[in-house]
C-alpha cells in the first residue's frame, strides 16, 4: 500500500471542547446516530454541535453486530433529514452502523453490495464523517472498514474503502469510563488482534509496522489495569489511544487470519466481535508461525519474535520469541476473564458439528484471508474451528527448545 490514510484525530484532555472550531460554518444539520444504551450520553456531544451551529437530529436505532436492515433504517432517516455531517457515537457497531448509513445515504444503489477499494464511491457530496468512539477496541473511528450482518445468509458484508475512513476522529477518555468489565475485556482483545494481525499482514509496511507494535505494548501494559479499576483515567485514556492506533495501523495493512476466524463464528454463533477475536488470535498465531511464507510475505516466526522483544518478552530466539508472546496472551485472556476457546464461550459439541462446514465456508470467502501470510486451505481451517472449540494448541506449532524458564 504506497499511501497512508488517517483522519484528524482530536485526544488528550479537552478533546470534545476542541470540535467546534473544527465544523463551524460546515453545514447547518447534523444526525448522530447510536444505540438505546449510549443514547444518554449524547448530551456533551450534541451540545457542543449545536454551538457550532448545527440543528441535530439523534437516531438511537443502531445495535450490537449491526445487520444490513438497520444500516438502511439510518439511511432513511439520513435521507429525510439531509445533514451535512453524520457523527458515529458509540462502539464499533454504531460508529459501523452509521459509516454505512452515510454510505447507503450517498449511494443508495450500493445496498447489499460489498465495497472495495476499487469501487468509485466518491462520498462527501451529500456530507462528512465525525467519529466519537465510546469503547476501546475497534478502530472504527479511523478505520476504512465497515461490517455489517446479512443474517438470513449468516454472513458478513465488509465495506473496506479509502472513502469510508472517517473526516475527524475525537477521543474523549471520560466517555469510556462506564464501559463494563466484560466489555473493556473483549475490546481490548480486538485491539490486541489488529495490531499483531496488522504486524503480520501480507500488506503491513513500515509506517504500520510501528503503530501496531505500539499498540501491541500498550494493550499488555494498560488493559489489565483498565479492567481492574475502570474509574483509572490514564488507563482509560493509554487503552483508548491503543485501540485508535491500532486501527490506524491495521487500516494501512489489513488485518489477517484471527478476523477471518472470528467474523466466522461471530456470524454463526453471534458471539461479539471481540470476544471471538481474542479466542481466535493464538491459534492464528500459532498457525501463521509454523507453515512458511508465500512470496513476499513477512516471515511471522520472525515478526512475532520481534513483538515479543518489543514487550519485554526475554528470549533467544524469534521461535522461543513467539512461543512466549502467544503464552502471554493466553495469560492475558485468563487474567481478564476472557474465554480461551469455543467451548468456554458456550459452544456445544452439536452446535459445533451442525455449524463447521459453514464455518469452512464463511472463512474461506472472508476478506481478511487475502492477507494473510502463508497459504490457509479449507482443511487447514476446519482443523484450525476445531482446535478453537476443543481448545487445543495447532498440532502444527514447532517445538521450542532451548527455552528458558
Amino acid at each position: 500500500m504506497p499511501y497512508f490514510i488517517s483522519p484528524k484525530v482530536l485526544f488528550g484532555k479537552g478533546a470534545l471542547k476542541r470540535l467546534g472550531p473544527e465544523i463551524k460554518g460546515q453545514g447547518s444539520r447534523a444526525v448522530l446516530i447510536t444505540d438505546k444504551t449510549m443514547v444518554k450520553h449524547t448530551g456533551k456531544i450534541v451540545e457542543t454541535v449545536r454551538n457550532a451551529g448545527f440543528e441535530v437530529k439523534i437516531w438511537d436505532g443502531a445495535e450490537s453486530d449491526p445487520a444490513i436492515e438497520v444500516a438502511l433504517a439510518g439511511s432513511r432517516v439520513l435521507l429525510d433529514f439531509r445533514p451535512q455531517w453524520v457523527i458515529g457515537f458509540g462502539g464499533g457497531s454504531a460508529i459501523d452502523t452509521a459509516k454505512a448509513a452515510w454510505v447507503l445515504y450517498e449511494r443508495p444503489d450500493l445496498v447489499t453490495k460489498p465495497i472495495f477499494p476499487k469501487v468509485e464511491l466518491n462520498l462527501r457530496r451529500k456530507a462528512r464523517f465525525l467519529s466519537v468512539p465510546t469503547t476501546s477496541g475497534t478502530g472504527a473511528d479511523v478505520t476504512w472498514v465497515a461490517v455489517l450482518t446479512d443474517t438470513a445468509e449468516h454472513r458478513k458484508i465488509v465495506f473496506v474503502h479509502n472513502d469510508i475512513v472517517p473526516d475527524i476522529s475525537v477521543l474523549d477518555t471520560e466517555l469510556t469510563v462506564g464501559m463494563p468489565r466484560a466489555l473493556t475485556a473483549s475490546t481490548g482483545m480486538d485491539v490486541l488482534g489488529h495490531s499483531l494481525d496488522g504486524y503480520t499482514s501480507r500488506q503491513r509496511t513500515d509506517f504500520s509496522d510501528g503503530l501496531c507494535l505500539q499498540a501491541t505494548k500498550m494493550t499488555f501494559d494498560w488493559l489489565p489495569k483498565a479492567y481492574q479499576d475502570g474509574k483509572d483515567l490514564q488507563a482509560r485514556e493509554k487503552m483508548q489511544n491503543a485501540a485508535t492506533i491500532a486501527g490506524l495501523g491495521f487500516s494501512n495493512s489489513n488485518t489477517g487470519l484471527s478476523h477471518a476466524l472470528a467474523h466466522s463464528v461471530g456470524a454463526l454463533f453471534h458471539i461479539p466481535h471481540g470476544r471471538a477475536v481474542g479466542i481466535a488470535l493464538p491459534y492464528s498465531l500459532e498457525y501463521i508461525a509454523s507453515k512458511p511464507p508465500l512470496p513476499n510475505a513477512p516471515e511471522s516466526v520472525e515478526r512475532l519474535g520481534i513483538a515479543a522483544r518489543f514487550i519485554g518478552i526475554d528470549a533467544t530466539s524469534d521461535q522461543e520469541g513467539a512461543h512466549r508472546l502467544i503464552q502471554k496472551i493466553r495469560e492475558l485472556e485468563q487474567e481478564i476473564g476472557e474465554p480461551l476457546n469455543l467451548k468456554e464461550a458456550g459452544i456445544t459439541e452439536q452446535q459445533m458439528r451442525k455449524g463447521i462446514d459453514t464455518l469452512v465456508r464463511l472463512g474461506s470467502s472472508d476478506p481478511n484471508m487475502g492477507t494473510i501470510p502463508c497459504e490457509c486451505k479449507e482443511e487447514n481451517l476446519r482443523q484450525l474451528f476445531q482446535d478453537m472449540w476443543e481448545g487445543k494448541r495447532n498440532r502444527d506449532e514447532p517445538e521450542i527448545t532451548n527455552r528458558e524458564n
